[in-house]
């Protein structure tokens, strides 16, 4: 017989005689020896050739490694289909499943508004909690005698606690069942070595996702919400869980007034006190590089609307030539209703920051310090922006500009609340000396806190405009940050939230960053 390559003759006759493989069954006949033998026989009946009895007796791994890798994937299939728990408390009736993947933590889901994700842990998988049914026949009743909060808070965290250990018996139930399915359908003996070690596999695997789930699990993360839904919902989701549990009373007689009005809850959606309202004094939005994208607008108008916005900061490249056919998108701005703090970028032109000094609601920072709502700003204009061109300068006429701004910093006698330019080459020195630092240029939304100061880059308010106009698409982005008064009525930066919509996908994306 010709000879066969080893691999080849396992991997061809690995698909002909699969169950033979994984379970080593052979009728021997004549010496006793696999190597020699001339009619061995398939669970189908037919003769096997002696080249893959030759072969496999070389390559157990493989019958071991298949076996083991189905026995788990059999585990994870029936974790994933099987393993859930519905709770209910008062008038709310929820459902815990999982859903495995990379990216792990805990999906709060209320159909239609969104949803909420924390990073609550780093295991594979997520725990995903549906809001299933509210019985706004009994929530009014029960309203009405809802608990002290820390008596409310001590109710909920044991009625979790049990609903958690629930669903990890259920996991380790089905994550078994799963687990002997698949020993079986491969016909491997329960007496077998190859059976116990399937099924320690799958125990190994079950608690595995159970322990890690519990040893890497952030209480914190809750502060860190990441919102997916309606826009118009965003500010009731997000503020909901991280500042709720304060203001248990306040939520309690929205939802009572919600119950009780079904019929016309719309029209007296105005009477309810907005979430969104409770946890800060101040609000600001800030945007970036809107590229001449009038669709920019009509996002930061619902941002506006929906987070109640006191005043904008814009850093800059509000169009891409400065031309004077660009410069209409400027009189969307008065439409705004809330102060505009301009800060120019390099996409800016002489004829453009001439027109925008003269537009209602309007703030141009160039040189001057600005005192708005008890903060205090303070922004330079790219060096770029006093040009016909929209090409970067030379970095040494940036690190010129940088030096500029940086001798007005520590000549005010003060610390500036916020330092805002176009590029971050800016104000790089001024790290770890001030709060808050706004940027934009790089189209791409980031935050990061270094030596204690946030820096916000807002991406691309205007999706790049017409550069964002390709098979991807980029996402239009802004922040929200929010401020509270601190006992000497200063203002500190407390939250902020970054706001990122794929126009292709149409999806929304909310992390809120507390500080």
């Amino acid at each position: 017989m010709p000879s066969i390559s080893p691999f080849r003759g396992v991997l061809l006759h690995l698909y002909e005689n699969y169950y033979n493989l994984l379970q080593y069954r052979f009728s021997i006949t004549e010496s006793g020896n696999p190597a020699v033998c001339y009619n061995v026989k398939n669970f189908t009946g037919e003769t096997m050739d002696k080249s893959f009895l030759t072969h496999i007796r070389h390559y157990r791994w493989l019958r071991i490694l298949i076996t083991t890798l189905l026995v788990l994937g059999s585990t994870l299939l029936f974790i994933q289909l099987f393993s859930q728990t519905s709770f209910k408390y008062n008038s709310l009736s929820f459902q815990l499943r999982p859903r495995l993947g990379v990216k792990g933590g805990t999906v709060i889901a209320v159909p239609p508004i969104g949803q909420l994700f924390f990073k609550s842990h780093q295991t594979p998988w997520q725990l995903i909690v549906t809001l299933d049914e509210v019985d706004f026949s009994s929530l009014a009743q029960k309203i009405n005698s809802l608990p002290p909060k820390q008596q409310w808070l001590t109710l909920i965290q044991h009625k979790v606690k049990h609903t958690v250990l629930t669903f990890f018996v259920s996991v380790g139930i089905y994550g078994l069942l799963g687990g002997l399915f698949m020993l079986l359908v491969l016909r491997i003996h329960p007496a077998s070595k190859m059976f116990r070690y399937g099924l320690l596999c799958s125990i190994t695997l079950i608690l595995l996702l159970i322990t890690t789930t519990i040893l890497t699990y952030q209480p914190r993360a809750i502060e860190h919400p990441q919102y997916q839904g309606v826009l118009s919902a965003a500010p009731w989701a997000m503020n909901l869980v991280t500042m709720g549990l304060d203001n248990i009373e306040v939520i309690g007689a929205n939802l009572k007034k919600i119950s009780q009005s079904l019929p016309t809850l719309f029209k007296q959606a105005e009477d309810i006190k907005n979430i969104s309202e409770l946890p800060t004094d101040l609000r600001i939005l800030h945007v970036s590089d809107i590229h001449n994208n009038p669709a920019a607008f009509d996002f930061i108008e619902e941002l506006i609307s929906n987070f109640k916005i006191q005043f904008i900061i814009d850093t800059g490249d509000l169009t891409d030539y400065g031309t004077e056919l660009e410069a209409k998108i400027i009189d969307r701005i008065p439409g705004l209703t809330v102060p505009y703090v301009f800060i120019p970028g390099n996409h800016e032109s002489p004829l453009i920051i001439k027109r925008l000094a003269h537009t209602k609601n309007v703030i141009l920072v160039i040189k001057k310090m600005l005192q708005i709502h008890g903060l205090t700003i303070i922004g330079a204009p790219d060096p770029a922006a006093f040009k016909y061109s929209s090409d970067v300068v030379a970095t040494d006429q940036y690190l010129a500009a940088a030096q500029i701004l940086i001798d007005r910093v520590r000549n005010m006698g003060k610390t500036p609340d916020i330092i805002a330019v176009h590029n971050r080459i800016m104000a790089k020195d001024l790290i770890g000396s001030v709060p808050l630092i706004l940027h934009g240029h790089d189209h791409s939304y980031r935050l990061t806190v270094e030596k204690g100061t946030v820096i916000d880059d807002a991406g691309t308010t205007g999706a790049a405009g017409i550069r964002g106009i390709d098979d991807k698409g980029a996402a239009y982005s802004a922040s929200i940050s929010y401020w509270k008064k601190g006992p000497q009525g200063t203002m500190k930066l407390h939250a902020i939230d970054s706001i990122k919509i794929n126009g292709g996908e149409g999806s929304l994306t909310i992390d809120r960053h507390t500080f």
